[in-house]
């Protein structure tokens, strides 16, 4: 969580942190030596300490860290990310480390409905530690010898949507990112969900509690 600070965070507190250096917050105070993290981090200032050092909680890091001043710049968000129609943007913010990329470290993953190539949240460095195991090239060209043709009927095991492949839906190959091993054709949107959660059964069970708390 963040660390409470001794002054409220204005409301532009979002920062880069170039260097990527700072004093760790442990129990409301700074550490006495110097740590480093991935450098051009993205923060939130949470307040100032009375030496004038700024208090930033980096989600990179999931802490807060004592920084000098010289150390952090204002930054806007919006000028990041996919571009809107006609903008060129050359700087993404990948969703796992929150450090300011170049594009070309993210990758694209598909395109969008104006045909534009898309880019993956994650950065290239983060993906390979998310996609842990790629599945065997034998046991690919197996599965993709059952792949629903197209024009066929197909129920997705997740949404239990039934679609026609190729016409109202895109059928993809799921698999196991720890152990490299396929579990079986999906939708589109239900693999994308997986996902999203990581793939990890207790990011489910999360939003499974979350939900049952909201009804």
């Amino acid at each position: 969580m963040p660390e409470r600070a001794q002054e409220k965070a204005p409301p532009e507190a979002c920062v880069l942190c170039r260097p990527g250096k700072g004093r760790r917050m442990e129990n409301g105070k700074p550490d006495k030596h110097l740590s480093n993290f991935r450098k051009n981090s993205i923060g939130y200032k949470t307040g100032k300490l009375e030496n004038g050092e700024s208090v930033v909680f980096f989600p990179g890091q999931n802490a807060s860290f004592a920084v000098s001043g010289e150390d952090i710049e204002p930054f806007d968000p919006a000028a990041t990310g996919k571009p809107k129609k006609g903008e060129e943007r050359d700087l993404y913010i990948c969703n796992v480390c929150f450090a300011l990329k170049p594009k070309d470290e993210f990758d694209i993953n598909q395109k969008d409905a104006s045909g534009r190539g898309t880019r993956r949240p994650s950065c290239q460095k983060c993906r390979s530690h998310l996609d842990l195991k790629n599945i065997p090239d034998r046991e690919k060209k197996k599965w993709r010898k059952k792949e629903p043709r197209k024009g066929a009927l197909f129920h997705c095991p997740v949404c239990h949507k039934h679609s026609i492949v190729g016409v109202n839906a895109r059928i993809v190959l799921d698999h196991d990112h720890h152990r490299g091993k396929i579990r079986g054709w999906l939708c589109d949107s239900c693999n994308t969900g997986l996902g999203r959660f990581k793939n990890g059964e207790n990011l489910l069970r999360n939003a499974v509690d979350y939900l049952e708390t909201k009804d």
